[in-house]
């Protein structure tokens, strides 16, 4: 490798660390002329380096200085060339840190971690799906995407934002769609219902089109665009109008439910209500089921078969290979 590799090499990395390795390579030349020049004040390079520093940083201890003409003439060119450098490193170093966060602010610096958890939109959903993702699930990294956002909501919580149109694939590849765990994209109810399910089947398909693999949950505000959904590959779909219109209904019939259902899911744990595979309990009855899995704390509640969900069937339903049990782990 010669010297012009070695330059091109280091001018790949950013100018903070260019401007490091010359101080580094500047110190090290300075002692080791020093050790040369003057070889009993400075008897090793270490020496040699140990004064170098303490001189460019105008620190200036004076245990050890130059004696000879030459090795003051050395010094002379040393301290006004080298004390300025490292003067002009650290403002370079002050305003490389403050210019970072201000991209970090604004949402320009991309995210390079994995397995994290990708929201899509900022609302009063997601900025409440946020808080609870952060208070129970701590380990997990969140990005949030946002177009109409100007700065980080939630910099503060260690949360980091994107700003960009999520329609994009640049916007995407900044938040490292690749590597992510799943994607949630929510709605803008400030909008026509038609036209924030055309963004959300957009913002879809290009996160489909990037990483197939990505576990997708998506709002959908009208009915007629359930399918459109599915066809795009959502893996799970949220009906926040058809979710809210039901509860609404059950509260006409039953006052009070809809406080009881938000504070029974409230109260539930993360992943403590879901579905388990059939494996182990397929030829079982409902009622066999249930009580093998009461042994292990797990309450079985209903079987999903297909598209067809059955809540507390008869005792006597035989349990298939190809159903799914609905269960609250106790």
């Amino acid at each position: 490798m010669n010297f012009r590799d070695v330059i091109y090499y280091i001018s790949r990395y950013p100018l903070i660390l260019q401007l490091g390795f010359l101080i580094v390579l500047i110190l090290s030349i300075m002692g080791f002329v020093m050790h040369l020049v003057e070889p009993e004040m400075f008897p090793n390079v270490f020496e040699g380096i140990w004064w170098a520093i303490v001189t460019a940083s105008t620190i200036g201890y004076g245990d050890v200085s130059p004696e000879t003409t030459l090795g003051k003439a050395f010094a002379m060119v040393f301290i006004m060339f080298g004390a300025g450098f490292m003067t002009f490193y650290m403002a370079k170093l002050a305003s490389s840190f403050v210019l970072s966060q201000g991209a970090l602010s604004r949402g320009e610096r991309s995210f390079e971690r994995q397995n994290h958890i990708i929201v899509v939109g900022w609302n009063s959903r997601s900025n409440h799906t946020i808080n609870y993702l952060l208070e129970h699930r701590p380990e997990r990294s969140i990005v949030l995407i946002d177009f109409s956002l100007q700065e980080n909501p939630l910099q503060a919580e260690g949360v980091h934002f994107i700003r960009g149109n999520p329609g994009e694939d640049a916007t995407f590849k900044k938040a490292n769609i690749k590597e992510a765990k799943t994607v949630l994209i929510t709605a803008d109810q400030y909008k026509s219902e038609l036209e924030v399910d055309m963004q959300t089947m957009l913002t879809l398909l290009t996160v489909k089109g990037i990483n197939p693999d990505v576990y997708t949950i998506v709002e959908i505000l009208s009915r007629e665009q359930l399918i459109n959904a599915q066809r795009a590959g959502a893996d799970e779909i949220i009906e926040s109008a058809h979710l809210l219109s039901t509860v609404m209904i059950n509260s006409v019939f039953s006052h009070g439910i809809s406080t009881t259902l938000l504070e029974m899911l409230a109260h539930l744990k993360p992943n403590q209500l879901g579905f388990l595979n059939a494996d182990g309990y397929v030829g079982n009855s409902f009622c066999d089921a249930a009580q093998r899995m009461n042994e292990d704390d797990i309450l079985l509640i209903g079987i999903k078969r297909g598209t067809e969900l059955m809540m507390n069937p008869s005792p006597s339903t035989s349990i298939v290979a190809e159903d799914r049990l609905f269960v609250i782990h106790t």
